[in-house]
């Protein structure tokens, strides 16, 4: 989320900026991950930031766009016989991760961009059939026109159905079948290689009672092309949704507590404010009275040119060391995002008091800045790499809540430490804390647990340190290593999967499954041969490393010392190896 400046001046201009940001409708739309050279060939991909944590170019020998599942067929035996890498991505390319990334430059890319349509819906049997490509907006959308819901999902509407399952992107409960989008499928189809005899390409479709479903709901894109889906939906209903802030000093036991009260809570912590902002949300009746909508204000369209400037001012604090600015322009912007309700409305024009009362489909995800007509990019989603707009690392994982009032606690000693420390993390709205309940899914968590979202600042210069870079490495660590944390698949920087597939009881059944379904390899990658411990770990032991989160440093030169950043350990987590600032 865009920072605020530190003066007066540039604190109403930044006002001015973000009231302008709440009334724009149109904003160039995302560009297409793949680029090609010569017509379908000679391409490379990217996620839809522009770059992934290693920094590092993806390239790729030709890309397929695919329309039906039999064309599907058709490119997968045509590589198959060739022994070609393959990757699928999706339209958008979210992503932060290599997932998308063929090994070489020969592979092939197989697009799901005009896998796009509604297969069928049966309203009597509560069942809608997707194509892998189908957003998940369009997802919610059909849903509703038949009277269904899918009960839980990821906030931001840009996602594809295929790219859910193979990340495990969730919503936030412990009630009913779960969290997770792959909590509610209920039939798969997958066209990976197969043997000759099978022409090269074999469609599997797998159900309930099938194990392989369990691998194959959050499959990393290594196991196939998934080409259809099968979801289990509920009747439409209604939400009520109050936001109650508190002191976050028993934020350890309401953290356990909300979850089970509250279907559809979450929190956002701001640490550094000693601040949390409680989600009270659940079903009410359908006569309730009530129109709300949900257009979350950091995914709605902005204008470039406050891109750019916020940007700059954030490069400035950066390079000064201005703390201060940080942390006053953090205190403005969540009383500010406070005021509006985050982008609740009570009726789709304002937000008049709470609690805001309205259908499922209108308050379970959004994302205006899709809704694009070109404007030569006068206005953009606010991380759209064409702009000098936000530039960030995601650190997303998942904590049991059996561990989660320790987790809590050691974080809090650490910010009682230096109560600055996670202002800059503020900026970014703080904390998203979400539930996830355990799932049958091999590569997904066996135990409810918290999902904790951080977004922070990153320099477009890799060999340049953030501020308070060490405290960020410290909560990371603490999460991975001391707390066993699990990683969210499509987020997250090498450090956080590094030996993460020993922490899933699952990960051989998960790895029989793969084997089976593409004995070769094809869909793999030395990436994620890495991430599911086939190959060495993900760790890089270069210079600078640890300012990327591509290794934990054991040696000054991984992080900065030019610039007075050594390796030094943790202040509460005394086995974090962490980039510290020594003056």
């Amino acid at each position: 989320m865009p920072m605020l400046y530190y003066n007066r001046s540039t604190i109403l201009l930044r006002l001015n900026c973000f009231f302008l940001l709440a009334l724009t409708v149109n904003s160039s739309p995302p560009q297409d991950p793949i680029k090609c050279w010569s017509r379908n060939s000679n391409c490379t991909i990217t996620n839809s930031y522009g770059i992934f944590p290693d920094r590092c170019e993806c390239r790729a020998g030709d890309v397929a766009y695919p329309t039906t599942e039999e064309e599907i067929v058709k490119v997968v035996s045509a590589a198959t016989r060739a022994k070609r890498k393959m990757k699928v991505v999706t339209r958008f390319s979210h992503s932060i991760p290599k997932l998308v990334c063929p090994d070489g430059e020969d592979g092939l890319i197989i697009s799901t961009k005009y896998l796009n349509r509604t297969l069928k819906v049966d309203a009597a049997a509560m069942t809608m059939t997707v194509e892998s490509g189908v957003t998940l907006r369009q997802l919610i959308g059909e849903a509703a026109k038949a009277g269904l819901a899918l009960p839980h999902a990821p906030y931001w509407w840009g996602l594809t159905v295929g790219g859910m399952l193979g990340t495990g992107a969730h919503g936030s409960t412990l009630w009913g079948r779960g969290s997770s989008v792959h909590d509610y499928v209920v039939q798969m189809r997958i066209v990976s290689p197969g043997r000759s005899e099978d022409g090269c390409a074999k469609v599997r479709v797998l159900n309930e009672s099938d194990n392989a479903l369990d691998a194959a709901k959050v499959s990393l894109g290594v196991i196939g092309v998934i080409s259809q889906v099968t979801f289990k939906l509920e009747p439409l209903f209604k939400r009520s949704i109050t936001y109650i802030a508190k002191n976050d000093n028993d934020l350890g036991d309401e953290a356990i507590s909300l979850g089970k009260q509250h279907e559809f809570a979450d929190i956002l912590w701001y640490p550094s404010q000693r601040k949390a902002i409680y989600r009270i949300d659940d079903r009410v009746s359908s006569n309730s009275p009530g129109n709300g909508l949900y257009d979350f204000i950091p995914f709605r369209s902005t204008p470039s040119l406050a891109l750019d400037i916020i940007r700059v001012a954030e490069e400035k604090q950066e390079s000064l060391g201005d703390t201060e600015g940080k942390c006053t322009g953090a205190k403005l912007l969540t009383s500010l995002l406070e005021t509006v309700a985050y982008g609740l409305t009570n009726n789709g024009l304002g937000f008049t008091g709470y609690p805001i009362i309205g259908y499922h489909h209108h308050l379970q995800a959004s994302g205006t800045c899709l809704d694009s007509l070109e404007d030569s990019m006068i206005t953009a989603c606010a991380w759209d790499p064409r702009v000098r707009g936000e530039f960030f690392h995601q650190t997303t994982f998942s904590i049991g809540l059996s561990s989660l009032k320790n987790f809590i606690q050691d974080v809090q000693k650490l910010v009682a430490l230096d109560q600055k420390a996670l202002c800059g993390v503020e900026l970014y709205n703080g904390i998203l804390m979400r539930y996830v309940k355990a799932s049958s899914a091999h590569l997904s968590t066996d135990e409810d647990a918290v999902d904790f979202d951080i977004t922070y600042y990153r320099s477009t210069d890799a060999m340049t340190p953030r501020l308070y870079e060490d405290f960020l490495e410290e909560i990371e660590q603490m999460a991975v290593f001391k707390y066993g944390a699990l990683p969210h698949w499509g987020k997250n920087r090498h450090l956080a999967f590094n030996g993460a597939i020993r922490k899933y009881a699952k990960a051989e059944e998960f790895l029989k499954v793969k084997s089976a379904y593409d004995p070769f390899g094809l869909f793999s990658s030395v990436w994620t041969d890495q991430v599911l411990g086939l190959k060495g770990g993900l760790t890089l032991e270069t210079e600078g490393c640890a300012l990327e989160g591509l290794c934990v440093c054991s040696q000054d030169i991984h992080c900065a010392p030019s610039k007075g950043y050594l390796c030094r350990p943790g202040k509460v987590y005394l086995d974090a190896r962490v980039c510290t600032r020594v003056t």
